[in-house]
């Protein structure tokens, strides 16, 4: 039974070959200027539901899920731009304090979901979407700001360029140039980390590399977790699956009621997960071949 568009049921093994199928199609062939062209997701369709043949996603629940995903990276890659934000490629994850998040959940709600996540689809919906993306780990999108009332400015600061200087105040007559070149120059001090020291103010080249060791120092925690929690799936005995298909062939070949032939297409059947669980927790034998010849009217009609 084709599944109605609001009880599709994503999950991320879906969502990922969704998008991996989508990149393949991303040519002028099945994507023209404006969207996917008809025969693009015609195509699409047919190859997910060929992958996964217990889905049977109708070219409209693709459709859905593609324009959710669409949404879900354009929240994120806003949400990437706001002042204090910066992206862990590794992680796949905004990194942030704790106010900065509750801007971008305030003004890009569809990215809060990903506060305490990564969202590991971000490098392939880019592919879609942008045709490339930055690399690189650790990419701050922003760095803190320089306090230009806290003390003086070096001349060889690298925010003075050769457009005008911006360090120029109202109470110095406009000579702020001639100070820096001029005779002046011995009365400008350099910006030291002493010197903010002396002014109560953590260094800004100290703050910057506080700020790396923190994201490092999860990135390092993270791995430890993720590592140890191989380890232990590891030594945990595998279980059998009780609705394995051959499980399902044993208890199959031994009924009397079904054909040769009707045998044969109920095989066809056991492909799909769930037709596994309904044929071998049905205990009643009537219910359970009256289950099976229903199924395959179903199938020959399709």
């Amino acid at each position: 039974m084709v599944k109605e568009t609001s009880r599709a049921s994503w999950a991320h093994t879906y969502e990922r070959a969704l998008v991996d199928i989508l990149v393949e199609h991303n040519v002028p062939t099945y994507r023209g200027q404006n969207g996917w062209l008809a025969q693009g997701w015609r195509s699409i369709t047919a190859k997910f539901n060929q992958k996964f043949p217990c889905a049977q996603y109708t070219k409209q629940q693709l459709q859905e899920k593609e324009k959710d995903m669409k949404a879900n990276y354009k929240a994120v890659q806003q949400a990437r731009k706001l002042s204090g934000t910066g992206w862990n490629d590794s992680l796949s994850m905004i990194i942030a304090e704790p106010e900065i998040w509750e801007k971008i959940k305030k003004n890009y709600p569809r990215a809060s979901k990903y506060e305490a996540k990564p969202f590991m689809l971000f490098p392939r919906l880019a592919l879609l979407y942008e045709g490339s993306i930055a690399t690189g780990d650790l990419n701050f999108l922003s760095i803190p700001q320089v306090d230009l009332t806290s003390g003086p400015i070096s001349p060889t600061d690298s925010s003075t360029n050769q457009y005008g200087n911006p360090f120029s105040t109202a109470h110095d007559g406009g000579q702020s140039s001639t100070n820096l070149h001029g005779q002046g120059h011995q009365d400008v001090e350099p910006t030291t980390s002493a010197t903010s020291d002396q002014n109560g103010e953590e260094p800004v080249k100290k703050r910057k590399q506080s700020q790396i060791a923190l994201v490092l120092e999860d990135y390092v925690d993270f791995r430890k977790k993720q590592t140890q929690q191989f380890v232990e799936e590891m030594k945990e005995p595998k279980q059998v699956d009780q609705f394995s298909i051959a499980n399902c062939v044993a208890a199959l070949e031994p009924m009397k009621d079904l054909t040769v032939a009707e045998k044969s297409k109920a095989l066809r059947l056991f492909k799909c997960q769930l037709n596994r669980e309904i044929f071998l927790n049905t205990k009643d034998p009537i219910l359970r071949i009256f289950w099976l010849k229903e199924k395959i009217t179903a199938m020959e009609r399709t």
